[in-house]
């Protein structure tokens, strides 16, 4: 099973029905076998079959003297590992940058691995993606780069001491005041040299093939890792724009980003040959799932596909709306909002999936009774916790009730994790599975 723990949450059909449900998004989206259905090379002829499926994108390898893949966020290394395997001979190096190592044996796949840190850089992601900087600065017209980018990236790739600081700065505080994920990466995209086409402008004159594992809403694809393969059509003044609107007060802080930030590549000619290709996102994963839950016998609606919105409020149209034997599944991105008077330290443990779970069964307009489950997860299996996510049903509130668990009190202080931890409803996941953001689950007897 996905679900490594799903024969203690399958407490009853109905549960299981909703767990198998998610094991199914999580199918679809397993690193290693999406690049070994996707990517093929046959009379070195590159192969990519992608998110469009009915067009793939062919290259002719022939055309090129050295063949180099390099692979940045969440889930990189094992894509990178898995086409440096369909490769073979005709990859000459290769570098990854990901939040862990693989355990599988990496001495015969010609890539050097980096760890770096998440969801704020350090001092590691600065040496790994230096080195990506010196292999994209080698490139020549006669050089090939592939890359998988994923989620994560933008606090991965992390060039310098300056962009460190600043990166950590931005990100802390911006992701205090409740600022969404585009607007984040719009100010780290100018606080970098790498992101926001960054990469591209290094590697020219090669030719650039960049696989894109989407995370974000609506599937922008300069959202994704803040594009660093792809041109950037925000500005300098922009990110300015943002960093004044949630920082309206002049501070020793905003004086310092807004002096480091600077324009991201905007000559045509850094672009001319890369081609930047959905690879994989949440469609893959919720068309499985429609697919499951209509064999299971529901009806099945889409709420969403960018989902946004302040996490533990999320739930609540969904589940005025779901009607009997019906399923609704989301994909988005949701919003933890911290209530700065608290102070950082009165912060527990959670992450947004779990949150809106525990949003969704406190919330006394819904009213949660036998006939529903609820649902919300990680699709690379990490909710800001080692849990995936979590399961809500009448059962959950009874056995918070038992435990006279007070709802109100772990949401207020965002330990949605502690709560799930006593109920016995967090789900834990494989973690071999690509970063699309975050996928819900309503369904109803």
């Amino acid at each position: 099973m996905i679900i490594t723990n799903f024969k203690n949450l399958a407490k009853n059909s109905f549960r299981e029905k909703a767990l198998l449900i998610v094991e199914a998004g999580y199918e679809a989206i397993d690193i290693g076998k999406s690049v070994k259905e996707r990517i093929g090379v046959k009379n070195n002829i590159l192969t990519i079959r992608h998110f469009e499926k009915e067009n793939p994108y062919q290259i002719d390898l022939k055309n090129f003297k050295r063949v180099f893949v390099v692979g940045i966020g969440k889930g990189s290394v094992l894509a990178s590992m898995s086409l440096a395997k369909i490769l073979s001979k005709r990859l000459t190096d290769g570098i990854t940058l990901d939040i862990q190592k693989p355990k599988l044996k990496i001495e015969n796949y010609k890539l050097k691995i980096f760890q770096g840190t998440h969801p704020l850089p350090s001092k590691q992601n600065i040496k790994a993606t230096q080195e990506i900087i010196k292999l994209a600065k080698s490139l020549n017209k006669k050089d090939l780069l592939i890359t998988f980018i994923c989620g994560g990236g933008s606090a991965l790739a992390c060039s310098s001491e300056k962009e460190l600081r600043n990166s950590i700065l931005a990100t802390k505080e911006l992701t205090k005041t409740g600022a969404n994920i585009t607007e984040l990466n719009t100010v780290r995209k100018h606080l970098s040299e790498f992101k926001g086409g960054g990469l591209a402008k290094m590697a020219y004159p090669a030719t650039v093939v960049s696989l894109i594992i989407s995370d974000v809403c609506g599937n922008e694809l300069s959202s994704v890792a803040s594009g660093p393969t792809v041109f950037d059509k925000t500005t300098k003044k922009d990110a300015e724009n943002i960093l004044k609107k949630y920082f309206p007060h002049k501070s020793v802080f905003l004086s310092a980003l807004v002096r480091d930030l600077r324009e991201t590549p905007k000559d045509d000619k850094y672009f001319k040959a890369v081609k930047n290709i959905l690879f994989v996102c949440n469609q893959d994963a919720v068309m499985a799932m429609i697919k499951k839950a209509e064999k299971l016998g529901f009806s099945v609606k889409i709420y969403s596909l960018a989902l946004e919105g302040e996490a533990k409020n999320i739930f609540s149209s969904m589940i005025e709306k779901i009607k009997p034997r019906e399923a609704i599944i989301a994909a988005g991105e949701t919003t933890v909002t911290m209530n700065s008077e608290l102070g950082i330290k009165s912060y527990k443990k959670g992450g947004r999936n779990q949150e809106a779970v525990l949003g969704a069964i406190n919330n006394k307009q819904s009213a949660i009774n036998n006939n529903l489950a609820i649902i919300s997860f990680a699709s690379d299996a990490h909710d800001n916790t080692e849990a995936a996510g979590a399961i809500g049903d009448y059962s959950t509130i009874k056995k918070a009730k038992k435990l006279k668990l007070n709802m109100e009190e772990f949401l207020k202080n965002y330990n949605s994790f502690n709560f799930f931890k006593k109920t016995g409803d967090l789900i834990y996941a494989k973690q071999k599975y690509f970063n699309v953001a975050d996928l819900m689950v309503v369904l109803r007897k």
